[in-house]
């Protein structure tokens, strides 16, 4: 048997070229979203991205070839990474006596982790970048989605319930993200009144 035969564990099939590409723009994207996270929109450059991804420029700039399709294909990648993150999150409720408080602590865990903050960075860009902003609002809205369904499931609606009920979650969602665009330089006791009172609106 020749010495080129993989045998045991050291047999690796071999990606085929689809897989390379997705791997390789899986790289970038998840670079990309490190420098926004670490350096903010305004610094965040293609060179660091492909640096930070162990990633040649030209292989950067083959699979990206223009910085705005880079990072509205983040737009995406971000989305899917938080949208996971969020069913992960709302599966803990099912079993909860107290859902309504353990929904609020898990929505304010999400919005103040390392994926809004990218989120926030691309937000608050795409209020000049009209190119951005197709792909940020796009999320936006099956986020909304996500979050109108989860909300129904979780919390029926009462037959006492007004006209205005279903916009509940999208009230409270609004005030967390608010609130950790915010960040540091709000009153944590102002944040803590604040989310006590957002539990009691649930219902």
């Amino acid at each position: 048997m020749g010495a080129s035969s993989p045998t045991g564990n050291s047999f690796r099939p071999r990606l085929t070229q689809d897989e390379k590409t997705a791997e390789t723009r899986r790289r970038l994207l998840d670079a990309a979203i490190a420098c926004l996270i670490e350096r903010g929109y305004a610094n965040t450059t293609t060179s660091e991205i492909a640096e930070r991804a162990g990633l040649s420029r030209g292989a950067q700039l083959y699979h990206f070839p223009k910085k705005e399709e880079l990072l509205t294909c983040a737009v995406e990648h971000l989305f899917e990474l938080m949208f996971g993150e969020m069913k992960e999150k709302v599966s803990r409720l099912t079993n909860e006596n107290d859902r309504r408080a353990v929904a609020i602590d898990l929505l304010w865990e999400i919005a103040n982790g390392r994926l809004a903050t990218a989120w926030l960075e691309l937000v608050a860009a795409s209020r000049t970048d009209s190119y951005l902003r197709e792909s940020v609002s796009a999320a936006n809205g099956r986020m909304a989605e996500f979050i109108d369904q989860s909300f129904k499931e979780l919390f029926p609606r009462p037959d006492s319930a007004g006209a205005d009920y279903e916009l509940i979650p999208q009230i409270v969602f609004l005030i967390l993200e608010a609130m950790a665009l915010q960040g540091k330089t709000m009153n944590p006791k102002l944040t803590a009144r604040v989310l006590d009172a957002l539990k009691t609106v649930m219902p």
